[in-house]
């Protein structure tokens, strides 16, 4: 980017978050969307009732067709059904994932002003990934680029595999039709795979033809391998395709081969197994437990079906509702208490005599032990889930969700074993711990009242609604584990031995399912991809990005028998891939009683222990000044807390700090907007943010909330007093790190007439005297990192960088030094050389250790 555009910020960001860019305009109050205006939302509700009207017109017109009237009826239901949804959204102010799109589209539509910054400010324009974007993401790039037209798109129309999602392969097919001057750059070098793996996955894609880019512009797309490789081609060669006589024979046959070649020299983590449904993983799983081989799996669905999620689950519904005994079998049965099953089983039959639940037999076994069938350790067990019962129930009513969970898991112990675990065998159960503990909060901040029954209501309405979290996501990096998972989860990724599994008719190519609720063909903006024809040729997509995962071997196998009535053959995608002879039609035989039986064996735990998580190598690293912070007070607490994410209980100086920064921001935002708040309106802003959570009592969270209001007063009478107006708040910035990159944000940057550049960090904690204020900013590695990204991107250091300490208004100031920010670079240095090699080793001390929120679960801390 050279002349003009030289040293502007560059913002990179998702394609919904880049289509939120300019909601700020609606926050600051600068201007708002006119409440009945035509947005997409409502577009799409009108469209929905006029299908509606239609077909029920149509329905009375023919009385006796009773597939119209079905047809009517659930057009109906589904326009009534979206409009209570948007009717709800409104009221409670909120949008969702796909509003922070057509918001920011609607925005620049109705805005021409807006429009004109936009175009201004982001005047080189590129996406990539473009063949996973939908139609209102292309028309918001459309309109940003319609005065300069500096746009480039990045992306493989052979790797759009997101039609589900609303992604439009259109966008990328017609680029031309809207940029017809725009120049094609091919990009063939690949520096992953072997030629003949290249050779295959193309003979494959071109059955695609002639609705692909390559064949529509006469381009030439087959890849040439760059790479280098330190081990020589496989005996088989680096492609093979195998068949089994049954799936269960299939898996067994995989799991092997994977030991051998670990026990050959290779990582467990180079080798992945792709499935195409989460269901199809099993049998592969209880194959490598078998073979002793570790294995993790990342699937696109299941995290509630994780047995230590469903325990969490469990808890939650036991101490919600006592009388829910499944709930109560769980827990009691489950790693944390372990009770037998066997023992459990008399009480629930003890419970079924007598008409009562399963929680009121286990009370009267504690409370009447020489008439219980219980051994001493099982009474002592049940005596330890009936205290925890009780005692959760009734902090239930004074803490938050998030709060009541934690607790249980920490002060039972089991937060602890999950760290040990993660660091001896993996990370993959204490992560999707984490991922739920992120569902719980986030469901908790759309609840009225963020407590117990509430959250109960709202998990159980999104299970029976079909909701089903991903798991874990999988990282190629961790070497320790095999990778088991489907081909949407590894894109992106590559792995060195990559096998493709039962690759048979109606599984891969799978069938089409039409969608449970179908929007009607009026509606859809791209073109209707109905038909055999179009659904193979997005499933040949997704083959041929599984084929692509590969950077050695690539195996394919299949079976004849999987338990059902008639004979399998391999799939067509094979044959196209290999160039084989189509696949002769399968007779019928007869059903394997084996592996019928083995369908229903379900995945058990990893049998074999794994190894820790290897270095990162060369990967790049992405850092913020927290994370920085955690690393130099602690390594291990930076694991803990960035690494294995494990969570902590909201404290009530987040929540304090949050609060007062949230209104700080909301005051300089209008300030910036034109329009300056009243001290009732900071206030407000305070009120909105604040927290009723992490308090020691209801009248320590009065006191603080009493000196936060105080400290708000105080921070807008200082205002009036010196009205300054900064040129920036809330700014992100990116600061180089040879290859690393450390992120953060400037809370404000003031520039005077005469040019002098002023950045402040704001700050809650409180400090009352002026010199230990400026040696504190004297001191700060946050303000040296702001004076590092100034430079870094304006080409010169700040004049003067301060800490505005909110609760008494005293303000330390300092000048960067030279001295001082090569200190801070050296010690930049350190941190990403440290979290790259992996270094982890706890830093122990009675202080650090006695405010760190994992001193609990660390087996190092100073006790």
């Amino acid at each position: 980017l050279g002349g003009r555009a030289r040293g502007r910020r560059v913002a990179v960001g998702s394609g919904l978050a880049c289509g939120g860019l300019r909601l700020r305009f609606i926050r600051s109050g600068r201007l708002r969307l006119r409440r009945r205006g035509p947005g997409l939302l409502l577009l799409l509700l009108a469209g929905l009732h006029r299908r509606r009207a239609r077909l029920e017109a149509e329905a009375a017109a023919s009385p006796d067709d009773g597939a119209l009237a079905e047809l009517a009826a659930a057009q109906r239901e589904l326009a009534e059904t979206y409009a209570a949804y948007v009717r709800l959204m409104r009221s409670s102010d909120r949008i969702d994932f796909g509003d922070q799109v057509s918001l920011a589209l609607r925005l620049l539509r109705e805005h021409p002003a807006v429009l004109a910054e936009e175009r201004q400010r982001y005047r080189y324009i590129l996406v990539d990934e473009f063949q996973d974007t939908n139609h209102a993401q292309w028309e918001l790039v459309k309109l940003l680029a319609s005065e300069h037209g500096n746009v480039t798109v990045v992306g493989d129309d052979d790797q759009s595999i997101y039609r589900f999602r609303g992604a439009a392969l259109g966008n990328i097919l017609g680029f031309r039709e809207a940029y017809p001057k725009a120049t094609s750059v091919v990009l063939v070098d690949n520096y992953r795979s072997r030629q003949p793996i290249l050779d295959a996955a193309h003979r494959l894609i071109r059955h695609n033809d002639p609705d692909r880019l390559e064949a529509r512009e006469g381009l030439d797309k087959r890849l040439k391998a760059r790479a280098k490789f330190g081990r020589a081609e496989p005996d088989g060669g680096p492609i093979q395709h195998v068949g089994y006589t049954t799936g269960s024979e299939e898996a067994d046959a995989v799991a092997e081969r994977i030991r051998t070649s670990i026990a050959a020299g290779r990582r467990p983590g180079d080798h992945a197994i792709l499935v195409r449904g989460n269901r199809d993983a099993d049998a592969y799983i209880r194959a490598l437990n078998l073979a002793r081989v570790p294995w993790r799996f990342s699937g696109t669905a299941g995290l509630y079906r994780q047995p230590e999620v469903r325990l969490l689950i469990s808890f939650l519904r036991a101490v919600n509702d006592p009388d829910d005994s499944i709930s109560v079998y769980d827990l009691a049965t489950g790693e944390i208490f372990g009770l037998s099953p066997a023992d459990v089983t008399l009480a629930m039959n003890r419970a079924r005599r007598r008409r009562s639940s399963l929680v009121v037999a286990l009370r009267e076994a504690v409370d009447h032990p020489e008439e219980s069938p219980f051994g001493i350790r099982a009474i002592e067990v049940v005596q330890r889930l009936i205290a925890s019962l009780d005692a959760h129930r009734a902090l239930s009513s004074e803490r938050s969700c998030g709060e009541l969970l934690y607790h249980f898991i920490s002060s039972s112990g089991w937060l602890a074993r999950l760290a040990r675990e993660a660091r001896e065998t993996g990370e993959e159960r204490i992560a999707n711990v984490a991922r739920f503990f992120d569902i719980v909060r986030r469901q908790g901040g759309l609840l009225r009242d963020d407590r117990l029954p509430f959250l109960v209501a709202q998990i159980d309405t999104l299970i029976e609604t079909g909701d089903d979290p991903s798991t874990a996501d999988a990282d190629p990096d961790e070497g320790d584990a095999v990778h088991v998972l489907t081909y949407h989860k590894a894109k992106g990724l590559e792995f060195g031995v990559v096998f493709l599994v039962g690759l048979v008719p109606d599984r891969f190519p799978g069938r089409d399912r039409p969608d449970a609720l179908e929007l009607p063909d009026e509606l859809l903006r791209a073109p209707v991809t109905t038909g055999d024809e179009q659904h193979t040729a997005e499933e040949r997509r997704l083959f041929y990005v599984g084929m692509t995962r590969a950077r050695e071997e690539l195996v394919m196998t299949w079976a004849r028998d999987y338990g059902g009535r008639r004979a399998r053959s391999v799939s067509q995608f094979v044959t196209e891939a290999l160039d084989l002879p189509p696949a002769t039609p399968p007779e019928t035989v007869r059903p394997n009683p084996g592996e019928q039986l083995a369908r229903h064996a379900g995945a058990t735990e990893p049998a074999a222990p794994a190894h820790p998580r290897p270095a990162l190598g060369d990967r790049p690293l992405w850092l913020s000044y927290g994370q920085v912070n955690d690393y130099l007070d602690c390594p291990a607490k930076y694991r803990y807390g960035h690494v294995l994410r494990i969570p902590t209980p909201v404290s009530h100086q987040m929540v304090y700090g949050k609060a007062l920064h949230a209104a700080v921001q909301a005051f300089h935002r209008r300030q910036l907007a034109g329009r300056p708040m009243q001290e009732d309106e900071v206030h407000a802003a305070l009120d909105a943010a604040w927290e009723s959570v992490g308090f020691l009592t209801r009248e320590h969270e009065e006191a603080r909330r009493a000196a936060a209001h105080e400290a708000v007063s105080r921070f807008w009478a200082e205002q009036q007093r010196d009205p300054a107006q900064p040129v920036a708040v809330e700014q992100d910035f990116t600061v180089a790190l040879g290859a690393d990159r450390l992120r953060g944000r400037y809370d404000r940057v003031d520039r005077d007439d005469a040019g002098r550049v002023v950045i402040t960090d704001y700050k809650s904690s409180d400090v009352r005297d002026l010199a230990t204020a400026n040696r504190r900013a004297r001191e700060s590695l946050q303000l040296q990192i702001y004076a590092l990204a100034h430079e870094a991107e304006h080409g010169t250091l700040p004049d003067e960088l301060a800490l505005h300490f909110l609760e008494s208004g005293v303000v330390g100031r300092t000048e960067p030094s030279e001295r001082r920010l090569a200190t801070a670079q050296q010690k930049l240095g350190l941190v990403a050389d440290g979290v790259r090699a992996g270094r982890f080793e706890a830093n122990p001390s009675a202080m650090r250790c006695g405010y760190c929120p994992f001193r609990e679960i660390c087996p190092d801390a100073s006790r």
